[in-house]
């Protein structure tokens, strides 16, 4: 039973790097997920900008299309 006890806290102490850098590594993963979220967001807002301005636009050219022919 001693044995057992005393190849199982050598396992534990081997594996604490392992245990370590996996924990790390999930965080890493956790963070790039957050990010990526958060630029998506960003970029969603910034297609709406650019539909909005395209809008716009549009309505722009069909005032000076307008404006021309009356002349």
């Amino acid at each position: 039973r001693h044995g057992a006890k005393v190849l199982n806290n050598a396992i534990t102490a081997g594996t604490y790097p392992l245990r370590q850098q996996s924990q790390e590594l999930t965080n890493t993963i956790k963070r790039l997920n957050k990010n990526f979220e958060e630029e998506h967001e960003k970029l969603q807002r910034l297609e709406q900008e650019v539909e909005q301005h395209d809008k716009a636009i549009i309505l722009h050219e069909e005032k000076i299309k307008r404006l021309e022919e009356r002349k």
